[in-house]
């Protein structure tokens, strides 16, 4: 299946974006009378039928519509501070949307070497991402201050912060995650602060490990990412 993105999927006709339209013709040779599947980001999936093919201009019709193609029923929630290399965090999310994610936040935290990202330029690997690894979700992405986003997320039940510390002996890998909605915190190269540690315990999340080696920031989140995807499969 070779997907295809477009935000709006609601008329029952409608042209491909420009870059799409490019790509589908020129590149794949696609001609009037194919069938192509379009996504809109959301988790919905159109199969559409070609009208009008140019390499500028490609004109589909909407066949069918599947409304939640592929989606998780649980979410998993990715809350982590950016590398001071941007390259890094652009690959982690090219990443975790390959394997499966719900939602990511960059926090702004005391020890961050990266306060700002280009937000628009990460839609716009999540678009590619979803493209290549034919999945309907780019999950929703915010800049957040740290101290904001525990206050603001209390909802989910399942809250970890991971951290380097030698005592914790909880790892986790081995926590039920099975069909549950899970928050995972990882914090900058130089960790959380104790301030920020003892804030979100105080808010009900619980320390863990990620393995018994030090990883790099965007390498722990990925962890993240697989353990809990993992643990959707057992």
């Amino acid at each position: 299946m070779q997907f295809f993105y477009h935000p709006d999927l609601s008329h029952p006709v409608f042209e491909l974006l420009p870059d799409e339209a490019k790509h589908c013709v020129k590149a794949l040779r696609k001609r009037v009378g194919d069938q192509i599947f379009v996504t809109d980001g959301e988790g919905r999936l159109a199969t559409t039928q070609i009208m009008d093919a140019s390499p500028n201009h490609c004109a589909v019709q909407v066949l069918s519509v599947e409304e939640s193609y592929a989606l998780r029923p649980h979410q998993f929630h990715l809350a982590i501070a950016p590398t001071k290399n941007s390259d890094r965090i652009e690959w982690l999310m090219e990443k975790s949307i390959e394997i499966g994610i719900e939602h990511i936040s960059f926090l702004s935290c005391e020890h961050s070497e990266r306060v700002k990202l280009d937000l628009d330029r990460l839609k716009r690997i999540a678009v590619s991402a979803i493209k290549q690894s034919n999945t309907t979700l780019i999950p929703s992405m915010q800049m957040i201050d740290y101290k904001d986003f525990i206050i603001n997320n209390k909802q989910i039940k399942n809250r970890y912060i991971a951290w380097c510390d030698e005592h914790n002996q909880r790892e986790f890998a081995q926590e039920e995650l099975k069909n549950k909605d899970v928050i995972l915190l990882i914090g900058p190269e130089g960790d959380f602060s104790p301030e920020e540690v003892n804030l979100a315990e105080n808010n009900g999340y619980q320390a863990i490990k990620l393995g018994t080696r030090r990883l790099r920031t965007e390498t722990a989140g990925l962890y993240g990412v697989c353990v809990y995807a993992g643990a959707q499969l057992m």
